[in-house]
């Protein structure tokens, strides 16, 4: 046991070695400033969640939503979560925790698969997952909320962007330190979509820019290490949240994070609620243009 975690430990420190490297080298050769203390920190940060990633990725392959105690009052509209690169359900356990915890009545996680696929075909497997659970809990409109970290927002924003296809209704995306523009470190990683999220390719140009900004949320880290630069984690015309001492995993353990999240999906629901309520007690005649 303290064999394995000593190596856990051992390659937590070296993967958050080299990519703060990486990260500190495109720094100096910018305009950016390099804080040490904010660094520092998000080294730290980091550091500590690669650890936990590690010890805790066998796990993520067991069913959790179940167990967690509901809290009701909160967001009601299905919402689900997609991790990211070759991460599964272990990596947004606190963030599935906060949410749930916060009034998330229906909020579920999606394991991307395959790990090594393109994003529409995760995209894929995703939609089909999140539409049997709808029709085991029996609802018939197919809203639905997404959030998605990292490749999984990539994942989160292609369905929202093709939800008729899909046949869902997307009415909230949430992006956590995704490269919406791609990002540098790409080069790097290995399958097929790693060669779409880099700065040049097809996949970025079509997707940077989003059919209905408003729809979006989109949450960076200013220290992220592995979305190079970090602006590539928001979109034109959308909201964004953006932290400070932070890198690519630690936002999934943040209050602050769990907080923002819950105050834009809930205010999305309460827009939807508004305009449902609004068409309904209105006669067609008064809300829809007469032929002219």
């Amino acid at each position: 046991m303290w064999f394995i975690l000593k190596v856990v430990i051992f390659f937590s420190f070296v993967l958050t070695a080299i990519s703060y490297t990486i990260f500190a080298y495109e720094r100096l050769n910018t305009h950016y400033r390099v804080e040490p203390r904010k660094l520092f920190f998000s080294f730290l940060k980091e550091f500590l969640a690669y650890i936990y990633l590690f010890l805790s990725w066998i796990f993520g392959f067991f069913s959790y939503e179940n167990y967690i105690p509901r809290k009701r009052g909160g967001v009601k509209i299905p919402t689900f979560i997609i991790p990211g690169y070759f991460l599964n359900r272990a990596s947004v356990f606190f963030l599935f925790y906060m949410l749930r915890n916060r009034g998330f009545e229906n909020i579920y996680v999606i394991n991307p698969h395959p790990f090594m696929g393109s994003i529409d075909n995760i995209a894929s497997n995703c939609a089909r997952v999140i539409k049997q659970i709808l029709e085991n809990l029996a609802i018939e409109n197919k809203e639905v909320f997404l959030v998605g970290h990292s490749l999984g927002g990539l994942v989160a924003k292609y369905i929202a962007e093709n939800k008729e296809d899909f046949g869902l209704d997307v009415q909230g995306c949430v992006t956590i330190c995704s490269p919406n523009s791609g990002t540098k470190i790409a080069v790097f990683g290995i399958g097929k979509n790693t060669s779409e999220i880099t700065t040049s390719s097809e996949f970025v140009k079509k997707y940077q820019q989003v059919k209905n900004p408003s729809l979006y949320f989109c949450i960076g880290a200013e220290y992220d290490q592995l979305t190079i630069p970090y602006e590539s984690s928001f979109i034109d015309g959308a909201a964004k949240f953006e932290l400070e001492s932070a890198g690519h995993f630690s936002p999934l353990f943040s209050q602050a994070v769990a907080d923002a999240i819950f105050e834009f999906l809930k205010m999305r629901e309460k827009n939807i609620l508004y305009e449902e309520s609004f068409s309904s007690d209105f006669p067609e005649s008064l809300t829809s243009q007469p032929n002219l």
